[in-house]
């Protein structure tokens, strides 16, 4: 049986230690289908840890399963993707 996660990857960290990880896995109790609407809707609506102040939103689907949201803030731009993944192994 398949396990649907929707996976949140953004930028970590400050200056020179600034590194892109996951920073949030959603687990889906249905299939794919509700792991895409999860995933929708957590690219309209999910606070990343920076900015601070949202001044705009601007969300990007790029794939069947995958969105790019860009948060501008008061002082800089940042992003985050969300993605739709199958688990295939937990060992």
């Amino acid at each position: 049986m398949s396990q649907w996660r929707v996976l949140i990857e953004e930028n970590m960290g400050a200056g020179e230690r600034k590194e892109w990880r996951i920073s949030d896995i959603y687990e889906v109790e249905g299939g794919r289908e509700e792991a895409r609407a999860i995933a929708a809707e957590l690219a309209m609506r999910h606070s990343p840890r920076h900015p601070s102040f949202t001044q705009e939103r601007a969300v990007y689907k790029v794939g069947e399963d995958s969105w790019i949201t860009m948060v501008i803030g008061l002082t800089a731009r940042y992003h985050y993707r969300v993605t739709v993944a199958e688990l295939v192994h937990r060992g």
